[in-house]
C-alpha cells in the first residue's frame, strides 16, 4: 500500500491541528522508510520477479525489523520520544501511533507475509487484496479520496486528490501491468523507488498543508 497510508495522516492531522504535519505524514511513512535502509544494510530481504511487474510477485522473504508489528513499534517508539523532546510529548505520541497504522493497512493487501514479533518462528498475516490487483488499485484511491472529502476543509479537495492520483498513477504498473518485464531490475533499486515515494509524498503533502492549522 502507497498513497493508503497518507489517508490516515491525514486523519490525525486533522485530530491534532498543533502538530508539525510532517510528523504524522513521515510517521504513516515510517516503516517503508526504514526498508530501503534495512534492505541496502543486509538486514532484510526481498524476492523482485524479473518476469512480471506485479506487486503480488515480489515476495518479502524477511523483513523482521522494519514491518513487525512488534519490532517496528519498538523502534517508532524510540523515534517518537526523540520528537516528544524535540517538538511536543503529543508530537511523539501521533507519530508512534501512525506508524503503527502502516502494519494494520498493510495486513490488508499483503500475502500473509507480514510478521507479528519480528522472530524466527513467527506468526504472518496478511488478507491478500494484492492477489486481486485492479480491485487493489480502485480501493486505495477510493479509500484515500473518501477520506481527504470527508476530513479536510474544502480547500485542499483538488490538490490533495490531485497529489493522491499522481502518487497512486506512478505505482499503476504494480497493479495494472503496463509493461511485460519488471522495470526494476534488482531489489536495491526497487527500494530506491519506495524511499523516494513515500519521502517525496510526505514532502508535498507537507507543503500543500503548511497552513492547515489556521483552518
Amino acid at each position: 500500500m502507497y498513497i493508503g497510508h497518507f489517508a490516515i495522516a491525514y486523519v490525525l492531522i486533522r485530530l491534532f491541528p498543533g502538530i508539525p504535519p510532517l510528523v504524522p505524514l513521515i510517521g504513516v511513512s515510517f516503516p517503508d522508510i526504514l526498508w530501503p535502509v534495512f534492505v541496502f544494510l543486509g538486514f532484510e530481504k526481498a524476492e523482485i520477479n524479473p518476469d512480471s511487474p506485479l506487486q503480488k510477485y515480489v515476495r518479502f522473504t524477511s523483513y523482521p525489523y522494519s514491518h513487525s508489528l512488534a519490532v517496528s513499534f519498538i523502534i517508532s517508539c524510540t523515534a517518537g520520544l526523540i520528537l516528544a523532546s524535540a517538538i511536543d510529548p503529543i508530537a511523539g505520541i501521533v507519530f508512534v501511533i501512525a506508524s503503527a497504522s502502516h502494519w494494520f493497512m498493510d495486513a490488508i493487501v499483503h500475502l500473509g507475509d507480514l510478521p507479528v514479533l519480528g522472530s524466527r518462528r513467527d506468526k504472518k498475516v496478511g488478507l491478500g487484496l494484492w492477489n486481486r490487483p485492479r480491485t487493489a488499485f480502485a480501493i486505495e484511491y477510493i479509500f484515500y479520496a473518501s477520506v481527504v472529502l470527508f476530513v479536510m476543509p474544502t480547500a485542499y479537495f483538488l490538490p490533495l486528490l490531485l497529489l493522491g492520483a499522481a502518487g497512486h498513477l506512478l505505482n499503476a504498473n504494480s497493479f495494472l501491468g503496463f509493461t511485460r518485464t519488471n522495470p526494476f531490475k534488482s531489489l536495491k533499486l526497487y527500494a530506491i523507488f519506495a524511499l523516494i515515494g513515500f519521502i517525496g509524498f510526505s514532502l508535498m503533502a507537507n507543503y500543500m498543508l503548511s497552513d492547515i492549522a489556521t483552518f
